[in-house]
């Protein structure tokens, strides 16, 4: 019987690649512990500076800072108070009445040659909202002659271009509650003419009114030597004819005819220089004074616009 025997001596190659396992698995290990000492290292660092930040952002939030009033911070954050101060208000300036409406000086006494004086005021609506009996202009002229006897007389008329008042000058005079023998019957010591600027020829022709304004004050002056043009308050711009009784056109119609008025009210003024025609000039005073205007219709004098007229007008004229 064969008997078997076991080498127990092992061969050089194997223990050689037993040996290379052995330093790679050493290996190994050593490069995961150092690439886990490196991710532990990495950890404590960032946690660490994690920290210092929120302890830096607590210290910059807690600590008050220097505001300069209209100065912005160097984040281009405007401060809280900065803003208040730079950003102008929605809420429009509200002027009382009394300090928008411009009061003419109102001479005490004037000289006069008369105690009796029959005055004519002619002219569109403007004249015609000035009181049945002029009680404005009536009110005025007691102010200063108190001792003087006057009879006014109101030829206004609403809605007439300067052609239309030159046609009805010689004709009796019968609107609303007033009833005058025609102008050239009634022979006035004072003739007023007012512009007929607010009712512009359709189409609009401004040479038109020059023309007809002039044919219209020379005639007055074939009737009385005292003859006076009154140029009325300027009209609104952009609100001219809005209110509850206005025409309340749109922006631009409204506009336009206002630029007309405007025109027609430049007439006035140049033809009295050219006419040698004393003028009353409400106009130029009156501009940038919106309470002169009748809130209700946007177009005509309001009280205030009517004392306002009135008041010049007793400056202006003379008593001869």
């Amino acid at each position: 019987m064969a008997k078997y025997c076991y080498i127990t001596e092992k061969n050089p190659l194997y223990i050689q690649n037993q040996k290379d396992r052995v330093r790679k698995i050493q290996s190994l290990i050593v490069k995961e512990f150092v690439a886990g000492f490196f991710v532990l290292a990495l950890f404590v660092f960032q946690h660490s500076f994690s920290l210092a930040n929120k302890q830096n952002l607590v210290v910059q939030t807690s600590a008050p800072q220097e505001q300069v009033l209209g100065v912005q911070n160097s984040d281009d954050t405007p401060s809280p108070t900065a803003t208040i101060l730079t950003t102008p208000s929605l809420a429009p300036t509200i002027l009382s009445p009394t300090a928008q409406e411009p009061t003419p000086t109102i001479i005490p006494s004037k000289p006069h040659v008369k105690n009796d004086y029959k005055i004519a005021v002619y002219g569109d609506s403007m004249v015609d909202t000035m009181g049945e009996r002029l009680e404005y202009l009536e009110h005025s002229l007691k102010k200063t002659y108190p001792n003087v006897n006057f009879t006014l007389y109101n030829y206004g008329k609403g809605s007439e271009n300067v052609e239309m008042g030159i046609s009805r000058w010689s004709n009796p005079f019968n609107y609303q509650t007033r009833h005058y023998p025609s102008i050239s019957d009634l022979k006035p010591d004072i003739i007023i003419i007012g512009s007929f600027a607010y009712n512009p020829f359709s189409p609009y022709i401004r040479d038109r009114h020059w023309v007809g304004l002039t044919k219209l004050v020379e005639t007055a002056k074939g009737i009385s030597p005292n003859v006076y043009m009154l140029a009325e308050i300027a009209p609104l711009r952009s609100n001219f004819g809005k209110g509850p009784n206005g025409v309340n056109w749109n922006e631009q119609t409204a506009y336009e005819h206002s630029g007309r008025v405007l025109d027609q009210l430049e007439n006035t003024i140049s033809l009295s220089g050219n006419l040698n025609v004393p003028l009353i000039d409400v106009f130029h005073p009156s501009i940038g004074h919106p309470a002169l205007t009748n809130p209700s219709d946007g177009i005509h004098p309001s009280i205030s616009g009517h004392e306002f007229t009135s008041d010049i007008i007793v400056n202006t004229i003379v008593l001869n």
